[in-house]
Protein backbone atom coordinates (compact mmCIF):
# COMPACT_ATOMS: atom_id res chain seq x y z
CA UNK A 1 0.00 0.00 0.00
CA UNK A 2 1.19 3.54 -0.84
CA UNK A 3 2.43 5.88 2.17
CA UNK A 4 -0.60 8.36 3.21
CA UNK A 5 -1.38 10.90 0.69
CA UNK A 6 1.30 10.01 -1.92
CA UNK A 7 -0.29 10.54 -5.66
CA UNK A 8 -0.95 7.16 -7.22
CA UNK A 9 0.64 6.53 -10.72
CA UNK A 10 -1.35 6.28 -13.74
CA UNK A 11 -0.93 2.36 -13.89
CA UNK A 12 -1.43 -0.02 -12.31
CA UNK A 13 -4.63 1.04 -10.44
CA UNK A 14 -4.65 0.34 -6.83
CA UNK A 15 -8.66 -1.23 -6.69
CA UNK A 16 -9.68 -1.14 -2.46
CA UNK A 17 -11.92 -4.41 -1.74
CA UNK A 18 -12.87 -5.55 1.83
CA UNK A 19 -10.93 -7.45 4.05
CA UNK A 20 -12.40 -11.13 4.96
CA UNK A 21 -16.17 -10.10 3.79
CA UNK A 22 -18.02 -13.28 2.31
CA UNK A 23 -19.68 -13.67 -0.49
CA UNK A 24 -17.21 -10.14 -1.84
CA UNK A 25 -13.99 -11.17 -0.87
CA UNK A 26 -11.61 -13.85 0.99
CA UNK A 27 -8.94 -15.84 0.73
CA UNK A 28 -9.41 -18.95 -0.88
CA UNK A 29 -7.45 -22.10 0.58
CA UNK A 30 -4.99 -21.79 -2.38
CA UNK A 31 -4.42 -18.14 -0.61
CA UNK A 32 -6.40 -16.14 -4.23
CA UNK A 33 -8.86 -13.13 -3.47
CA UNK A 34 -11.77 -14.62 -4.53
CA UNK A 35 -15.74 -13.26 -4.08
CA UNK A 36 -18.13 -10.98 -5.78
CA UNK A 37 -16.33 -7.77 -5.51
CA UNK A 38 -12.73 -9.18 -6.53
CA UNK A 39 -14.79 -10.52 -9.97
CA UNK A 40 -16.27 -7.66 -10.44
CA UNK A 41 -13.08 -5.24 -10.25
CA UNK A 42 -11.13 -7.51 -11.82
CA UNK A 43 -13.79 -7.72 -14.91
CA UNK A 44 -14.05 -3.74 -14.76
CA UNK A 45 -10.35 -3.29 -14.97
CA UNK A 46 -10.41 -5.84 -18.08
CA UNK A 47 -12.88 -3.66 -19.59
CA UNK A 48 -11.01 -0.69 -19.16
CA UNK A 49 -7.80 -2.47 -20.07
CA UNK A 50 -5.81 -0.80 -17.47
CA UNK A 51 -3.40 -3.17 -14.92
CA UNK A 52 -4.61 -2.97 -11.56
CA UNK A 53 -3.82 -4.14 -8.63
CA UNK A 54 -6.24 -5.22 -5.91
CA UNK A 55 -5.65 -4.61 -1.87
CA UNK A 56 -7.44 -5.63 0.89
CA UNK A 57 -8.44 -3.06 3.61
CA UNK A 58 -11.52 -2.70 6.19
CA UNK A 59 -14.81 -1.11 5.37
CA UNK A 60 -14.04 1.93 7.52
CA UNK A 61 -10.88 2.71 5.60
CA UNK A 62 -12.52 3.02 1.74
CA UNK A 63 -13.83 6.50 2.41
CA UNK A 64 -10.40 8.22 3.68
CA UNK A 65 -8.33 6.12 1.58
CA UNK A 66 -9.96 7.32 -1.75
CA UNK A 67 -9.93 10.81 -0.60
CA UNK A 68 -6.32 10.18 0.63
CA UNK A 69 -5.19 9.15 -2.59
CA UNK A 70 -4.33 5.48 -1.10
CA UNK A 71 -6.51 3.89 -3.84
CA UNK A 72 -8.04 4.71 -7.03
CA UNK A 73 -11.51 3.39 -6.20
CA UNK A 74 -13.42 0.65 -4.22
CA UNK A 75 -15.13 -2.34 -5.23
CA UNK A 76 -17.30 -2.85 -2.41
CA UNK A 77 -20.77 -2.50 -0.93
CA UNK A 78 -20.47 1.21 -0.41
CA UNK A 79 -23.71 2.95 -0.82
CA UNK A 80 -23.79 6.32 -2.80
CA UNK A 81 -25.05 8.83 0.06
CA UNK A 82 -25.61 12.55 -0.17
CA UNK A 83 -22.40 12.81 2.88
CA UNK A 84 -20.36 10.37 1.11
CA UNK A 85 -20.43 12.42 -1.75
CA UNK A 86 -19.13 15.51 0.02
CA UNK A 87 -16.04 13.96 0.52
CA UNK A 88 -15.73 11.63 -2.92
CA UNK A 89 -17.45 11.17 -6.48
CA UNK A 90 -19.36 8.06 -7.35
CA UNK A 91 -19.88 6.30 -10.64
CA UNK A 92 -23.20 4.98 -11.67
CA UNK A 93 -24.42 1.94 -9.97
CA UNK A 94 -23.29 -1.06 -10.14
CA UNK A 95 -25.84 -3.43 -7.45
CA UNK A 96 -28.45 -2.17 -5.09
CA UNK A 97 -28.60 -2.72 -1.25
CA UNK A 98 -31.02 -2.66 1.27
CA UNK A 99 -30.32 -3.40 5.42
CA UNK A 100 -31.71 -6.26 7.67
CA UNK A 101 -31.20 -7.12 11.63
CA UNK A 102 -30.14 -11.23 11.73
CA UNK A 103 -30.39 -12.92 15.41
CA UNK A 104 -31.61 -15.96 16.64
CA UNK A 105 -35.42 -16.75 16.61
CA UNK A 106 -37.60 -15.52 19.07
CA UNK A 107 -34.59 -12.56 19.90
CA UNK A 108 -36.78 -9.64 18.91
CA UNK A 109 -40.88 -9.88 17.93
CA UNK A 110 -40.10 -6.82 15.57
CA UNK A 111 -37.29 -3.90 14.86
CA UNK A 112 -38.17 -0.83 18.06
CA UNK A 113 -36.69 0.57 20.77
CA UNK A 114 -39.19 -1.56 22.91
CA UNK A 115 -37.88 -4.85 21.33
CA UNK A 116 -34.54 -4.05 21.05
CA UNK A 117 -34.20 -2.71 24.76
CA UNK A 118 -31.00 -4.20 26.92
CA UNK A 119 -29.80 -5.96 23.64
CA UNK A 120 -26.80 -5.43 21.81
CA UNK A 121 -26.42 -5.54 18.22
CA UNK A 122 -23.28 -6.39 16.28
CA UNK A 123 -22.52 -3.86 13.13
CA UNK A 124 -19.58 -3.47 10.69
CA UNK A 125 -17.28 0.07 11.46
CA UNK A 126 -17.77 2.47 9.11
CA UNK A 127 -20.98 1.86 7.56
CA UNK A 128 -23.85 3.37 7.21
CA UNK A 129 -25.55 0.53 9.26
CA UNK A 130 -23.32 1.71 12.29
CA UNK A 131 -24.32 5.44 11.91
CA UNK A 132 -28.10 4.14 11.95
CA UNK A 133 -27.93 2.19 14.82
CA UNK A 134 -26.19 5.16 16.91
CA UNK A 135 -28.34 7.63 15.65
CA UNK A 136 -31.52 5.61 16.53
CA UNK A 137 -30.78 3.23 18.94
CA UNK A 138 -27.69 3.95 21.03
CA UNK A 139 -30.27 4.54 24.10
CA UNK A 140 -31.87 1.28 23.96
CA UNK A 141 -29.55 -1.25 22.51
CA UNK A 142 -25.58 -1.93 23.21
CA UNK A 143 -23.88 -0.68 19.83
CA UNK A 144 -20.66 -3.15 18.43
CA UNK A 145 -18.70 -2.36 15.82
CA UNK A 146 -16.11 -4.90 14.27
CA UNK A 147 -14.06 -4.01 11.54
CA UNK A 148 -15.35 -7.01 9.26
CA UNK A 149 -18.91 -8.73 9.20
CA UNK A 150 -17.15 -12.04 9.41
CA UNK A 151 -16.29 -10.64 13.10
CA UNK A 152 -19.62 -9.76 13.58
CA UNK A 153 -21.10 -12.84 12.68
CA UNK A 154 -18.65 -14.84 14.76
CA UNK A 155 -19.83 -12.45 17.56
CA UNK A 156 -23.45 -13.22 16.79
CA UNK A 157 -22.33 -17.18 16.84
CA UNK A 158 -20.62 -17.08 19.82
CA UNK A 159 -23.34 -14.74 21.92
CA UNK A 160 -21.34 -11.73 22.00
CA UNK A 161 -24.10 -10.18 20.74
CA UNK A 162 -27.70 -10.84 20.28
CA UNK A 163 -28.30 -9.32 16.59
CA UNK A 164 -26.21 -8.46 14.11
CA UNK A 165 -27.57 -5.15 11.45
CA UNK A 166 -25.90 -4.90 7.48
CA UNK A 167 -26.78 -5.59 4.16
CA UNK A 168 -29.22 -8.15 3.34
CA UNK A 169 -27.02 -9.81 0.89
CA UNK A 170 -24.48 -10.24 2.89
CA UNK A 171 -26.82 -11.84 5.60
CA UNK A 172 -28.14 -14.53 2.65
CA UNK A 173 -24.51 -15.57 2.49
CA UNK A 174 -23.90 -15.94 6.09
CA UNK A 175 -27.81 -17.61 6.62
CA UNK A 176 -26.97 -20.06 4.03
CA UNK A 177 -23.99 -21.11 5.83
CA UNK A 178 -24.08 -24.16 8.59
CA UNK A 179 -22.92 -21.91 11.34
CA UNK A 180 -25.53 -19.36 9.82
CA UNK A 181 -28.57 -21.61 9.68
CA UNK A 182 -29.59 -21.59 13.20
CA UNK A 183 -29.83 -17.61 12.88
CA UNK A 184 -33.14 -15.92 10.50
CA UNK A 185 -34.12 -11.88 10.05
CA UNK A 186 -35.66 -9.90 12.24
CA UNK A 187 -37.94 -7.83 10.68
CA UNK A 188 -38.23 -6.72 6.80
CA UNK A 189 -35.31 -5.09 4.65
CA UNK A 190 -34.53 -1.10 5.17
CA UNK A 191 -34.13 0.63 2.64
CA UNK A 192 -34.64 4.30 3.65
CA UNK A 193 -33.08 6.98 5.84
CA UNK A 194 -29.69 5.70 4.09
CA UNK A 195 -29.79 2.27 4.93
CA UNK A 196 -30.29 1.07 1.04
CA UNK A 197 -30.34 2.54 -2.29
CA UNK A 198 -27.28 2.47 -5.18
CA UNK A 199 -24.27 0.89 -4.42
CA UNK A 200 -21.67 2.40 -6.59
CA UNK A 201 -17.69 2.91 -7.06
CA UNK A 202 -16.22 5.41 -5.10
CA UNK A 203 -13.27 7.82 -6.34
CA UNK A 204 -11.57 11.17 -5.44
CA UNK A 205 -13.15 14.26 -6.51
CA UNK A 206 -11.65 15.96 -9.59
CA UNK A 207 -10.57 12.06 -11.48
CA UNK A 208 -13.42 12.88 -14.34
CA UNK A 209 -11.68 10.99 -16.62
CA UNK A 210 -11.45 8.05 -14.67
CA UNK A 211 -14.78 7.96 -13.64
CA UNK A 212 -15.95 8.12 -17.60
CA UNK A 213 -13.91 4.93 -18.11
CA UNK A 214 -15.52 3.55 -14.75
CA UNK A 215 -18.81 4.08 -16.23
CA UNK A 216 -18.30 2.74 -19.72
CA UNK A 217 -16.76 -0.13 -18.04
CA UNK A 218 -19.76 -1.12 -16.06
CA UNK A 219 -22.30 -0.33 -18.79
CA UNK A 220 -19.50 -2.83 -20.85
CA UNK A 221 -19.94 -5.47 -18.49
CA UNK A 222 -23.77 -5.29 -17.70
CA UNK A 223 -24.50 -5.90 -21.72
CA UNK A 224 -22.05 -8.11 -22.53
CA UNK A 225 -23.17 -10.76 -19.87
CA UNK A 226 -20.06 -10.17 -17.52
CA UNK A 227 -21.36 -8.87 -14.57
CA UNK A 228 -24.89 -11.95 -15.13
CA UNK A 229 -22.10 -14.66 -14.97
CA UNK A 230 -20.40 -12.88 -11.68
CA UNK A 231 -24.15 -12.58 -10.16
CA UNK A 232 -25.21 -15.93 -10.73
CA UNK A 233 -21.87 -17.57 -8.80
CA UNK A 234 -22.66 -16.07 -5.87
CA UNK A 235 -26.15 -15.30 -5.47
CA UNK A 236 -29.22 -17.02 -6.45
CA UNK A 237 -31.24 -13.93 -7.80
CA UNK A 238 -29.71 -10.57 -9.32
CA UNK A 239 -28.38 -7.66 -7.05
CA UNK A 240 -28.37 -5.27 -9.69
Amino acid sequence: MLAGGQVLAAEPLVVAVNHNDRPFCWTNERGELTGFSVDVARALCKAMKSECRLTVTNFADFIPGVVEKRFDFVVANVLHTPEREQLVDFTDRFWRSSSMFVGKPGVARDISKQALKGRSVGVQKGSVQEKYLYDHFADAASVKSFPTNTERNNALMTGKVDLIFGSTVSHYAFLSTAEGAKFEFIGGPIDGQGLGGDVAIPLAKGRDDLRKRLNAAISAILHDGTFAKINNTYFSASVF
